[in-house]
């Protein structure tokens, strides 16, 4: 597989006011989950929300309903008459549902990203989109990883190498590469109308090509609630090494995975919480040391109030 440079046409919306963003998304997830995702996305000001339901559920598009957001139910209906592939796994759902969107859609950009990340620009989007260089078809957005918080401020930390990781995780930093337990690739904002294009997760393709000629913004980045607690990484950890981010592309189990699964038969039983602990506690003294290195991200999310705003109170 080669790389490929594409032209942009020209010209390019560079007036905030008139800039016009979005998301497209394919989610499993609880009501409040999803709720949350979209209202923090809303209230930053996406124009449209393309949700792709895994699990079908007309309820959860009733309760969610809002003009700016477009509900998709992944039924036996949605997928009939699409390409059989297109449907065998999460991640080629995900593509499929995401190249759709995109070659249809009427925005100037376009995330696709997940139900448990959250965009964190340095300023108001539209601005930021509006001054990206002209010539490039994508902004990568580079993942920081949230850590053990209860609630705001959310902590996020940044991906490190070499010494500094050591620093960081003494005990486990050698083994987990840039001291993250998910992924460190990159999400991508898309410029629309490129043609013939795919939108995969971690990258846009023509064909059989990778797109390059993106760019990147200071302050840009993507926070992802992987396993924000340890409960909720303890709940994912059988999909995510049997088919989530703990495996290749060819379904073998990766390094991480590895070492999960031999912390997971450890005969101390708090081996596992004590691996979390280390890589995603967030103690005043890791908080420290992660500032220090330049590493640290902390944000006011107001997850709960948005919800409020936009959807009520949810019900249990």
């Amino acid at each position: 597989m080669t790389d490929l440079i594409i032209p942009v046409p020209q010209p390019v919306e560079t007036n905030p006011d008139r800039v016009r963003w979005g998301i497209v998304s394919t989610v499993k997830g609880s009501t409040a989950q999803i709720a949350r995702f979209i209202a923090y996305h809303l209230d930053l000001g996406a124009d449209r929300m393309h949700v792709h339901l895994d699990v079908p559920d007309a309820a959860v598009a009733d309760r969610l309903a809002h003009p700016n957001v477009r509900f998709i139910q992944c039924d036996d209906a949605y997928w009939a008459n699409r390409p059989k592939r297109a449907r065998e796994t999460h991640q080629m759902r995900q593509v499929f549902n995401a190249s759709r969107v995109y070659r249809m859609c009427k925005l100037d950009w376009l995330a696709h990203i997940d139900v448990d990340e959250f965009l964190l620009p340095p300023a108001p989007l539209r601005d930021v989109l509006a001054n990206a260089d002209p010539n490039a078809p994508f902004v990568e957005i580079p993942p920081c990883e949230m850590m053990d918080s209860a609630g705001d401020p959310h902590h996020f930390k940044r991906a490190c190498h070499g010494t500094k990781k050591r620093a960081i995780y003494p005990t486990y930093g050698e083994y987990v590469p840039g001291g993250f337990i998910s992924t460190q690739s990159h999400k991508l904002f898309a410029r629309t109308g490129l043609k013939d294009i795919r939108q995969g997760i971690h990258a846009l393709r023509l064909k059989n090509q990778i797109v390059r000629g993106g760019t990147q913004i200071d302050g840009l980045e993507l926070g992802h609630a992987h396993a924000p607690d340890f409960e909720t990484f303890q709940r994912h950890l059988a999909y995510r090494l049997e088919k989530g981010s703990y495996h290749d592309r060819k379904g073998r189990m990766n390094p991480l995975g590895h070492l999960i699964l031999a912390l997971m038969d450890d005969p101390d039983p708090d081996a596992l919480r004590a691996f979390h602990n280390e890589m995603c506690g967030a103690s005043p003294e890791r908080l420290d040391l992660l500032a220090a290195h330049g590493m640290l991200v902390t944000r006011e999310l107001n997850l709960d109030a948005k919800v409020a705003h936009y959807f009520g109170t949810l019900e249990k």
